[in-house]
């Protein structure tokens, strides 16, 4: 519009210079025309980038009052040019004001407003000026001027609205878009980052560290007891506990710390340049507000987070990598002791390639051949006879040696190899005892993956029967953690297994989340009590009552209750005094090889004594 205007402004101050005044034919022109280069510059430097929202409107507010003005202007001089021609030069000014006038409007196709403002006020002066001449010829033009811009306008009008129909639909179309990436990367329960958006910025915080050299954290946190919580009051009363964690997470985390929820109770941190005391007190002040009770829908909930950290690039220079090591202090720190903090060292890397070549060595190996089991005692203080022998994993590898179950076991759990593992320990368990006498019994311990497994206590149960030894003689040990793993299959399996007669064992009682009410559900016959609880227990501490209410719990549901890890004299004899019966520990025998632990069979090993009152 403006190259349009500056054009018409030149040819008619060209055809008038002879006739009118130099003001009218040089210096007007020449001020029009600078107004019209210097709007259209700013157009063309608006346009060089993306205008903000408010940019772009005062632009058009400005481009409406602008045209309005220059369109007065032109009409102005021209009309103060037209007295100054001949009739030649009259017919020319009439035709510029008309040419002026359409290309204008046409020009102002996107831009409504200004279009109609053009065309208003050029026609009005046109009409205002032509009218009264009493020129025919002048008046027709006017008239066909008015109806040509007029048509303009309406066609000008249909296609802004098509067009700013079109531009709405964009703008819901990318507001939509904006939403679904918005949702595709927000939990929804929480309205935390999710994983995908998690693992994004991961990307590009270790691309900017990368750049900057500089070095940022990842946390790994994962509750304790969310499970149990979730199985005994129901799944909204867990969501409503996932919320509010999320909540104290985000006052708990750093300012600016990148928070995520990445699926179930899982939740996992980005923390720019922060030091290694820092991050200990940040994952410290974590599990403190973590630990505080919660209380929803009127009940009290106690629950606590672990917390493990790896730093970019010092352990690892792969965003993958670092926030695997990252979930392996998490593991450390669950495995050792929960509510806890631990940082990613040397030694965990250390732990990392052992536990690959374990678990390499693990799929090479030949279980049949490398597969033993032991047999630790468990003794009847009444008799001071065995009463029953727990099997106990031993594993000599071809390339490794002898590798501690507390090494390989959980592995083997990580590595969806343990149900193999379970049955050649099985198999070999059930051979050894077959040359024991009645009423001796066998107690096996069984893995989480066993009992919540589809058609785990289906095949446990198949090994049993073809065995040819009797069910009722034995006891499958299962851990409060594996029960709490996915407590309603588990609960399947061991009543299918009671079914067939065997019994029950809840191994390391009190050092779970299980609860009464889930403990009362169950066809438990014996519980196992922990060695934490048993140390220094004649010093009758808070273990020595601990396990006294243990004892008597017992005795009130009609069940067996064993104590392990024994291991002093005077630890028995406070058993002893507690009314205890079946004990177990280093203190009456280390675990045994098939042929020693038949040779104690029958055997006194310790004096018998009347179990206290």
């Amino acid at each position: 519009m403006h190259l349009l205007c500056i054009v018409n402004i030149c040819a008619l101050s060209f055809t008038t210079f002879s006739d009118a005044p130099l003001a009218l034919s040089l210096y007007c022109p020449l001020i029009l025309t600078m107004l019209c280069a210097s709007q259209a510059l700013w157009w063309l430097k608006l346009g060089a980038g993306v205008p903000a929202v408010e940019d772009a409107e005062l632009a058009l507010v400005r481009t409406g009052r602008f045209s309005g003005l220059i369109t007065l202007a032109l009409c102005a001089w021209a009309l103060a040019v037209f007295p100054h021609g001949d009739a030649y030069g009259q017919s020319h000014v009439v035709f510029f004001m008309a040419i002026t006038i359409i290309g204008s409007v046409s020009c102002l196709t996107h831009l409504l407003p200004a279009a109609i403002v053009v065309g208003l006020v050029a026609n009005a002066v046109f009409l205002a000026f032509l009218v009264p001449s009493g020129n025919t010829v002048f008046l027709t033009m006017s008239l066909n001027v008015v109806f040509v811009s007029g048509a303009f306008l309406l066609v000008l009008a249909g296609n802004y609205r098509e067009f700013t129909s079109q531009v709405e639909a964009q703008l819901r179309t990318e507001a939509l878009g904006r939403e679904n990436q918005r949702l595709a990367n927000i939990d929804s329960l929480t309205h935390l980052p999710n994983r995908r958006s998690f693992f994004a910025r991961l990307s590009a915080e270790c691309a900017a560290a990368s750049a900057k050299q500089s070095r940022l954290a990842v946390a790994m946190l994962d509750l304790d007891g969310f499970k149990a919580v979730n199985d005994l009051y129901g799944h909204a009363t867990g969501d409503s506990l996932l919320v509010e964690v999320g909540r104290r997470l985000e006052q708990a985390c750093p300012n600016d710390a990148f928070l995520a929820r990445l699926g179930g109770d899982e939740y996992a941190m980005i923390v720019a340049n922060a030091q290694e005391a820092d991050l200990l007190r940040v994952g410290e002040r974590i599990c403190e507000e973590i630990a505080a009770p919660y209380v929803l829908d009127g009940i009290s909930v106690l629950i606590s987070a672990s917390v493990g950290f790896a730093v970019y690039p010092d352990h690892a220079a792969e965003p993958d990598l670092v926030f695997e090591y990252a979930d392996y202090a998490l593991y450390e720190a669950k495995q050792n002791k929960t509510g806890r903090t631990v940082l990613f060292c040397k030694e965990h890397s250390f732990a990392i390639l052992r536990n690959a070549k374990i678990e390499q060595a693990l799929r090479d190996a030949d279980l049949r051949a490398e597969i033993a089991v032991a047999f630790q005692p468990i003794i009847d203080l009444e008799t001071g006879r065995v009463a029953s022998f727990e099997a106990l994993s031993r594993w000599e590898s071809r390339e490794l040696g002898d590798v501690s179950p507390a090494q390989f076991i959980p592995i083997a759990e990580k590595a969806g190899l343990v149900s193999e593992l379970t049955r050649v320990l099985l198999e070999q368990s059930l051979c050894a005892a077959q040359q024991w006498p009645e009423p001796l019994r066998l107690s096996f311990n069984l893995s989480p993956k066993d009992i919540c497994s589809a058609g785990g206590a289906l095949r446990i149960a198949n090994i049993v029967l073809k065995s040819g030894f009797d069910p009722r003689r034995i006891d499958f040990e299962i851990t409060e953690t594996a029960m709490m793993h996915d407590f309603p299959h588990a609960r399947q399996a061991v009543e299918a297994l009671k079914a067939l007669g065997c019994g029950i064992s809840l191994d390391d009682f009190g050092t779970g989340y299980s609860s009464l009410t889930q403990l009362q559900t169950l066809p438990i016959t014996k519980l196992k009590i922990d060695r934490c609880f048993v140390a220094d227990l004649q010093e009758q501490t808070t273990g020595y009552k601990i396990v006294k209410s243990m004892l008597s719990l017992a005795r009130d549901m009609g069940i067996d209750c064993i104590v392990e890890g024994v291991e002093t004299e005077e630890e028995l004899r406070t058993l002893r005094q507690l009314g205890c019966r079946l004990v177990q520990g280093f203190h009456m025998s280390k675990p045994l090889d098939q042929e020693a632990a038949r040779r104690y069979v029958g055997a006194i090993l310790i004096e018998p004594g009347k179990v206290s009152a």
